[in-house]
């Protein structure tokens, strides 16, 4: 993306990558879609990104039908098991949950240019 100068605002979707890209991300101006797999186990890469990531570049997102947070992995995911993304950020972000779900809300708007 830097090769080809690309800098528009756009959403890493189920971003996956490690803690490292974060910060080059963020210069090109882009969100970080956060989805089911930070809830598993072993995900232990995601995490230290959310870690690193600022809470007006993040946003939910359910990749469904794929990726349905625990308790209900193995299901097929649904927006209704969004909840469980946002309790688990927010823990590790150290916000209150009503607090991050407004932010979350407010990155989508601004992203999508969307007044709902």
């Amino acid at each position: 993306m830097k090769k080809h100068r690309i800098k528009n605002k756009g959403v890493l979707h189920c971003y996956a990558m490690g803690a490292d890209y974060v910060k080059e991300f963020l210069k090109l101006g882009f969100y970080f879609g956060i989805g089911g797999i930070i809830t598993f186990k072993n995900a232990n890469r995601i995490v230290k990104s959310v870690e690193v990531i600022p809470v007006d570049h993040l946003l939910l997102e359910t990749d469904a039908p794929y990726l349905t947070p625990e308790p209900f992995r193995g299901k097929k995911n649904h927006s209704k098991y969004l909840p469980y993304i946002l309790e688990k950020i927010a823990m590790i972000k150290n916000v209150k949950r009503e607090q991050l779900e407004q932010i979350t809300n407010d990155n989508f708007k601004k992203l999508f240019h969307v007044n709902i």
